[in-house]
């Protein structure tokens, strides 16, 4: 390639760095202070042999490995725990941040007509694909060396420094590999949206892929990049290779933006967006309908992944739930039918520790159609209503009518696929109803939440980001709390820490009434601060 391709990189790159140094910052801080700070507790939380043992039976267990990932073999320390536990959870937030930087300035950019500006400069072809993918590079291995000198400083029982570094540099090297993918996949779709979509497509297929391959087979973890981050095998072998194998792919998919960015037209993609009818449908006549026909794709396969993945879970449920395999003497104190209500227990924990998982991923696809009313109006989109005769009313409460329908369809996809995939492989059914308490149980904590992004969007719309923040705490409260040994007062910082452990407990009319009653009360003040403020015009 002709370094007149690459001309003014360093700048766009100081740039980038200038424009998004607040984004980049609380991003930085929130990780690092998570990963450090949860490293400080472990010699505490899991000092003894005593702890450790419990705990890794937990990890152990077919249903911890589908999440955290398969344990090494034993001995095990406090650093061994910690490494099992925060792996695979820290890369599906590096994926997340490398997605939205990775999209936001190079096929956002585009879409919004900056770039062309730019390059109506003396700039390069490649420099602002190569100045977002530097911006990149800096940011995941600057946090990751942070996290080894973090690990370094907090001292875990079992770490030493080779370990340390790698778990850093590993999570690191994972986070560039999923921005290499957004900026291939960033190459191939002519907006942002359709390339955030394909970009979490794949991270899903790659998440599955691990999940049963750890489960069944995790030999064939090897061939799902997804999987590498966890065959570092940090503190046992301290095995880099799956560094290099990282840092490889990373360079053929940069290589292969590069090729596919010099051979398309700014603002085109490689896959082109279907052209529309040449006269409108007769039921695209108001804004439910345009919002219905803008995002259907979006919608629909959030609802199909979300499925799928609940599928297979519950593929699972089998090895899950037989109590046999790990306890053999049972056989010989129970009878066959203490035996199958014990199965079903153990299931029905299972599914309550999933739970908080469907609700995180349900309220995506709804907060990001709430948070519309913000980035339309400030992209311009929502200009062209806003000067005909449709109603701020109307507009306010079509968009979150479609959100709260997509959030809890998307939430009631995930249970149906966990029933019908567990019901699939398992010799005595559950029944539906025993699901239908998990949903049941968190619609009210889900419209919620809801209910705190349309404030926002009312009254401090330049504040909707915190939602996702929010959401991310209330995550990881409720899906680490238990093995973090978090105070109890936690949990109820967010709207799902009142809800009970369904559905193993029965589901809380009492709670999901009063979180009903408040979800309406932040959409009616919501509604009230959107009729009154300015609209947002930059």
């Amino acid at each position: 390639m002709k370094s007149e391709k690459f001309q003014k990189t360093f700048f766009l790159t100081k740039f980038s760095f200038k424009r998004d140094w607040l984004k980049l910052s609380i991003w930085s801080v929130v990780l690092i202070g998570l990963f450090v700070g949860v490293a400080a507790k472990f010699n505490g939380l899991y000092g003894s042999k005593a702890a450790i043992d419990q705990i890794i039976k937990t990890l152990k267990s077919p249903a911890m490995v589908s999440l955290f990932g398969k344990m090494p073999n034993g001995p095990y320390t406090s650093a061994d725990v910690f490494a099992s536990e925060m792996t695979v959870f820290m890369a599906i937030i590096a994926a997340i941040m490398n997605y939205y930087f990775i999209i936001h300035n190079t096929r956002g950019e585009e879409e919004s007509g900056i770039l062309e500006m730019i390059q109506a400069h003396a700039v390069g072809r490649l420099s602002n694909l190569t100045a977002a993918l530097l911006e990149s590079f800096i940011l995941n291995f600057g946090i990751g060396l942070i996290y080894a000198v973090g690990l370094q400083f907090a001292n875990l029982t079992g770490t030493n420094a080779n370990g340390n570094f790698l778990l850093g540099l590993g999570l690191g090297a994972v986070g560039f590999m999923f921005a290499s993918i957004a900026a291939v996949i960033a190459q191939l779709t002519d907006n942002s949206r359709t390339a955030t979509i394909l970009s979490y497509l794949v991270f899903g297929i790659m998440y599955i892929g691990r999940m049963i391959t750890d489960v069944s087979h995790p030999k064939y973890t090897w061939f799902i990049p997804m999987g590498w981050v966890e065959k570092l095998s940090t503190y046992k072998n301290n095995n880099w290779i799956p560094v290099f194998m990282m840092l490889g792919l990373s360079v053929i998919l940069v290589t292969l933006a590069f090729y596919l960015n010099s051979h398309r037209d700014i603002g085109s993609g490689l896959i082109a967006t279907r052209p529309g009818r040449a006269k409108a449908s007769a039921f695209l006549r108001g804004p439910i309908s345009l919002f219905w026909r803008l995002n259907r794709v979006s919608i629909i396969v959030w609802f199909l992944g979300i499925m799928i993945l609940g599928a297979t879970y519950g593929s699972v449920f089998n090895t899950i739930g037989d109590i046999l395999k790990t306890n053999p003497m049972l056989k010989q104190l129970l009878n066959t039918k203490a035996i199958n209500a014990a199965n079903v227990l153990i299931i029905k924990e299972f599914i309550a520790i999933l739970m908080i998982v469907f609700a995180a991923l349900a309220l995506i696809p709804g907060l990001s159609l709430i948070n519309y009313l913000k980035t339309g109006e400030t992209k311009g989109y929502l200009e062209i209503i806003h000067s005909t005769r449709t109603s701020r009313t109307k507009l306010y409460f079509s968009l979150f009518g479609i959100a709260t329908i997509t959030s809890i369809a998307v939430l009631f996809a995930g249970i149906y696929g966990l029933y019908a995939g567990g019901n699939a492989v398992m010799n005595h059914h559950i029944a539906m109803s025993v699901f239908m308490r998990g949903f049941y149980g968190y619609l009210s904590p889900l419209l919620v939440m809801l209910g705190i992004s349309a404030f926002l969007i009312g009254w401090l719309p330049k504040l909707t980001s915190l939602n996702y923040g929010y959401l991310v705490l209330a995550f990881f409260v409720q899906y680490f709390g238990k093995l973090l040994k978090l105070p109890d007062w936690t949990e109820k910082i967010t709207p799902f820490g009142f809800i009970k452990h369904v559905p193993v407990s029965n589901f809380d009319v009492a709670t999901f009434w009063w979180q009903i009653a408040i979800a309406v009360i932040l959409v009616i003040i919501g509604y009230i601060g959107y009729r009154r403020r300015d609209l947002i015009i930059n």
